[in-house]
């Protein structure tokens, strides 16, 4: 079957055939239909220091997809080939502390598909059927292949209450600008976008933010403490981007009191005054790390089914999975937001 290797330890991605995954008792094959490109994708294509220290090539990448069930393995009960799911893709052990206590997106032998394992830029990926989840009617198929990043998202805005709160997300590529969404439908009263790019504040305006300020004009943050509850900041800060200077932005920009959110991988070491910025301040500050497995996925589905959350205006582009190098490429020059692959001919 064709998919996308990283076949070395080098920039970039080959197109090339691989064997087609072979499915235990209690495992899935999948026939992918489309693929999400996920930052964490750019980073193994472009092979940065974290891509070198974490990913052993040769390895089908890829991590956001959906598809249709093609066969079962003799153990599956719950699922049937014809079905279309999508996957978690954090595969646990399932018997340490940490996935017995409903805390299995953490488990520390944690293999993630696309960085750990063989992953979905493939025409078939196997998966665990405890980790398959089954698309309900209604989401359209470009959006199930995009739950990976969206489930980050929901799993950000949810982790402290945001109804009633003044809400900023720092950083609009995809996950961001899906958490201006979310916080919006879950009754934030003013969401706030802190982003360089203009046509990412343009869209993140059109996706449930309020206001969105450019943070290397001058007299921004006084602007933006405008627009919070006696000028204070923000109650709840959501950063996203993983830049250093997004990290200080979002303890700068909380109230005292407030809380913050970090989803965000800074690429090296970050430096912070913990008696200014956080003691001080009394700031809640929380890691975020994938998603809850599945209480996350619930969450992803009822936004889309109940509260009509349409995510379609996020994808940018969506091209045949022979385009990848276009598609990494407008990905690295900050043209395009979120980019799907369709695998089928």
């Amino acid at each position: 079957m064709p998919a996308l290797v990283k076949a070395e330890s080098a920039r970039g991605m080959d197109l090339k055939q691989v064997p087609i995954p072979e499915i235990g008792k209690t495992d899935v094959l999948i026939r992918v239909q489309k693929t999400g490109i996920c930052g964490t994708d750019v980073h193994i294509f472009q092979w940065d220091a974290w891509a070198a220290g974490r990913v052993k090539p040769p390895l089908v990448v890829g991590h956001e997809f959906v598809g249709v069930v093609e066969r079962v393995g003799e153990a599956v009960e719950e699922f049937k080939p014809g079905d279309i799911v999508s996957g978690e893709g954090h595969i646990g052990c399932g018997h340490c502390y940490f996935c017995r206590t409903g805390q299995g997106h953490i488990c520390r032998t944690m293999k993630i598909i696309g960085v750990d394992r063989n992953g979905c830029f493939a025409h078939y990926i196997s998966m665990p059927q405890v980790n398959v989840w089954r698309v309900k009617p209604g989401i359209p198929h470009e959006v199930a292949a995009i739950f990976d990043p969206y489930g980050n998202a929901m799993h950000t805005v949810m982790a402290q209450p945001v109804n009633g709160r003044t809400v900023a997300v720092i950083g609009a590529g995809a996950i961001g600008l899906m958490a201006c969404a979310i916080a919006r439908a879950a009754g934030a009263l003013q969401v706030l976008v802190v982003e360089p790019q203009e046509h990412k504040r343009k869209l993140a305006l059109e996706t449930g933010g309020g206001f969105a300020f450019d943070p290397r004009e001058e007299g921004w943050e006084q602007s933006f403490r405008g627009h919070t509850p006696d000028e204070i900041g923000a109650d709840v800060v959501l950063e996203m981007s993983g830049s250093a200077a997004g990290i200080h932005t979002a303890f700068k920009m909380v109230r005292p009191g407030g809380d913050v959110a970090l989803l965000g991988i800074p690429p090296t070491a970050v430096g912070l005054n913990l008696a200014e910025e956080i003691i001080f301040k009394a700031v809640t500050v929380r890691g975020i790390n994938g998603r809850l497995m599945f209480q996350t996925w619930y969450q992803c589905e009822r936004f889309l089914l109940d509260h009509k959350l349409d995510l379609r205006p996020l994808i940018t582009h969506q091209c045949s999975y022979r385009d990848y190098l276009d598609a990494f490429d407008l990905l690295e020059k900050g043209q395009a937001v979120k980019i799907v692959l369709n695998w089928e001919e």
